[in-house]
């Protein structure tokens, strides 16, 4: 198993003591309602995201933008009442400062649930989504009093190719000793009770909701055009690489900077020959060959790390519909074995509980 430092509890210094601010009373017999916190930095099909989560049922949307002002602009346009925004600035080091900004951010949206008299917050990243196998009122009625963090399981995003995305993508993976990116799940926590502990975990006593009820499925590098931005973004500001935990983000930050250092050598011999073309047409040829350069190192090194990474272990991957595929399959859920570090939850629970209550499953296990 890949280790999960600094991303594993063990690894999280001390959440200072939750905020108690003055809730709004509920009646009775409402519904636990709960809300989503994210920490965002030009994420991929903002609106299908945001939309998702709308469909959901999600009362409100905490979002911490990092210079994305499309993102800002979207909320402000189509999302007012229902996305409460803080724009943040650049980071020197996005990646091992990210915990505390994030942890900084689920104590704010922690406050700001209680004044509006939301139940549960759940944090997770741009490139997640929460997903309900039956109503959520049923997963908050099981919950045991005395627990105040709502632990996740979380799946791996199967690829089919380099477009896919959260829209299209169905297929997960449930072996976590085989996992690109951390193992250890995402949470939600009880408002009024809690505190943020790391970007992983609430403070409090701990449920593991069962994967047959919810699970958050990681859309880690998908689509390949993401993959590539975001590393090409750790690239150029990533100093200290020893303490990533995930050998598959080391690779692939060492991989854009050779792109990078491929390319500045390049740039620098066409300008020296350049310098010698009378022809425009000729310049331009040049310079459409630097902006290009590189690129199918890039796709090739994605195709072999995560499109191709899950085939050799087909029976740790499950189909899952979801609320935010376009084409969802008519009536079928599909799992294969149980070999993997998890074993294959039963096919019928994966779906999502709205599509169950209308309509048959044909089970092919």
């Amino acid at each position: 198993r890949v280790p999960t430092a600094p991303l594993g509890p063990m690894c999280m210094e001390p959440s200072s003591p939750p905020t108690h601010a003055r809730r709004v009373k509920r009646p009775t017999t409402a519904a636990p309602s709960f809300a989503i916190a994210t920490v965002t930095r030009n994420p991929h099909r903002f609106g299908a995201w945001l939309d998702y989560y709308r469909r959901l049922g999600a009362a409100h949307v905490f979002l911490a933008v990092e210079q994305s002002p499309d993102v800002v602009a979207y909320c402000e346009a189509h999302a007012a009442g229902f996305v409460t925004l803080s724009v943040a600035s650049e980071q020197s080091n996005p990646y091992f400062t990210l915990i505390d900004r994030q942890e900084a951010h689920v104590n704010a949206a922690l406050a700001g649930c209680a004044v509006h008299g939301v139940d549960w917050l759940f944090h997770v990243d741009d490139d997640e989504l929460l997903h309900f196998c039956e109503p959520w009122e049923e997963v908050a009625r099981r919950v045991p009093r005395d627990a105040d963090c709502l632990v996740l399981t979380n799946v791996e995003a199967v690829p089919d190719h380099a477009g896919s995305d959260f829209t299209t993508i169905s297929r997960f993976f449930l072996d976590d000793d085989l996992f690109l990116c951390y193992v250890n799940g995402k949470a939600g926590g009880r408002v009024g009770s809690t505190a943020a502990s790391g970007s992983h975990r609430f403070t409090g006593v701990e449920w593991l909701v069962p994967l047959e009820s919810a699970m958050l499925m990681h859309f880690e590098s998908c689509p390949y055009g993401r993959w590539r931005d975001k590393f090409m973004h750790y690239a150029s500001l990533q100093r200290k690489m020893s303490d990533i935990p995930f050998r598959f983000y080391v690779d692939s930050i060492l991989a854009c900077r050779r792109v990078v250092a491929e390319r500045r050598e390049r740039e620098r011999r066409n300008e020296r020959s350049a310098a010698g073309l009378r022809s425009s047409r000729r310049t331009g040829v040049a310079r459409k060959m630097r902006l290009g350069s590189g690129e199918a190192a890039l796709r090739g090194f994605w195709r072999r790390r995560k499109l191709l990474h899950y085939t050799a272990h087909p029976g740790a991957i499950v189909t899952v519909r979801h609320l935010a595929l376009r084409d969802p399959a008519p009536g079928r859920v599909e799992t294969r074995g149980g070999r993997g570090g998890r074993a294959a939850p039963a096919a019928a629970l994966l779906c999502h509980w709205g599509e169950r209550r209308k309509e048959g499953l044909n089970l092919d296990t």
